[in-house]
């Protein structure tokens, strides 16, 4: 049996499956077209996943990010503006973000923009919008206008094929020199990886706790205040008001609205934005508390950090303030004004439902 000289390296694309029937399964074809540039330009193999049930990490997929990323695996997210409408598109696009952010790997994360470029900016109200303005995304909105085959197509996934060469070339320099888990006398070690950086990731989550416990006593209080604010107003929203008087009032109302909706937006993305520091933190004394000896010992870890498991309070009254939100839908139709004024609060609540999912999470695995 001959022996393969060539290596095999690893790509997970993320993206909105709606996406992809929109350009005709072109999601699809520029992950083919990439496996075989790559293996022509390298020689090697380049093996693409597209969920993470291919990958087979199943309900563990958190805690396998960081192997991934230590491995120099790419992260591609595939991005339109309806991307970030997806709550799985979001989850795993903060996870690799807080992972790589850790690993000072940032750089495995490759973005690809195929249409709503004009959209990306570091200001967008949606964090995830700017994070992928921030991790400098590649634009490939004309190749995918283009289509399959074109010039434009081939030059354009021809450019990114070479650059992700290069960022799995700068990821393997940067790997240690040895991954060997054996003592020097040649036990195997079946504890955490490194004591001090399981005791540096206790630390860092027994520092994030209080701070969680104070973004969800703020996030409580502007819930309130912006609900308060909704119910008050939506007595004035009734039927039989003429297009001019509805106008008015929706005017007035969405005055009324501004600053709650702005304060909430503000403080449900904060929490969110900790809480995902708080998973990368959280996936890594997991994973390291995993490689413990005995159950016994595990137990005992785990009791360290189960307190840590944050904003459960939130959860009846997330899904409340989002009913209530759902229910101004009709008026929003009619009013651009109060469309505006409520963005920031559905925003806001969606990055609240975001930080309370990512704590189930905790939960399940502790």
């Amino acid at each position: 049996m001959n022996t393969a000289i060539s290596q095999v390296n690893r790509l997970f694309v993320s993206y909105a499956h709606a996406d992809n029937k929109l350009f005709d399964d072109a999601v699809k074809f520029l992950a083919e077209d990439i496996k075989g540039f790559y293996a022509a330009k390298t020689g090697n193999e380049l093996s693409v996943f597209f969920d993470r049930e291919s990958i087979g990490w199943g309900d563990d997929w958190r805690s396998q990010i960081d192997g991934e990323l230590e491995n120099a695996a790419i992260f591609m997210p595939v991005i339109t503006m309806q991307y970030f409408n997806r709550p799985a598109c979001r989850d795993e696009l903060n996870a690799f973000n807080q992972s790589a952010r850790r690993l000072n790997a940032q750089y495995l994360i490759l973005p690809v923009v195929i249409a709503g470029a004009n959209s990306i900016r570091a200001d967008h109200p949606i964090p995830e919008v700017a994070t992928i303005e921030a991790l400098q995304f590649r634009n490939l909105e004309e190749a995918f206008l283009a289509g399959r085959g074109t010039a434009e197509w081939r030059r354009a996934l021809s450019g990114l094929t070479d650059e992700l060469i290069q960022l799995i070339f700068r990821a393997e320099l940067a790997a240690p020199a040895s991954t060997s888990s054996e003592h020097p006398d040649g036990a195997p070690d079946t504890g955490p990886d490194d004591d001090s950086d399981f005791l540096t990731s206790i630390g860092e989550m027994e520092h994030l706790t209080p701070v969680l416990t104070q973004e969800v006593e703020q996030v409580l209080i502007d819930l309130n205040v912006w609900s308060e604010v909704v119910k008050e107003n939506s007595s004035r929203m009734r039927s039989g008001l003429t297009a001019q008087q509805m106008r008015g009032v929706s005017i007035a109302v969405a005055d009324q609205l501004k600053r709650p909706s702005e304060k909430l937006h503000d403080s449900g993305v904060q929490l969110a934005n900790t809480v995902e520091k708080a998973d990368a933190v959280m996936s890594s004394i997991l994973e390291q508390i995993s490689q413990m000896p005995n159950r016994e010992e595990r137990d005992a870890f785990k009791r360290l950090v189960v307190g840590a498991q944050g904003p459960h309070d939130l959860r009846e009254v997330v899904d409340n303030m989002a009913d209530l939100l759902d229910s101004m839908v009709p008026v929003e139709v009619m009013s651009s004004p109060l469309r505006k004024a409520l963005r920031p609060a559905r925003i806001g609540i969606t990055k609240i439902q975001d930080a309370v999912r990512v704590v189930d999470r905790w939960g399940k695995a502790l």
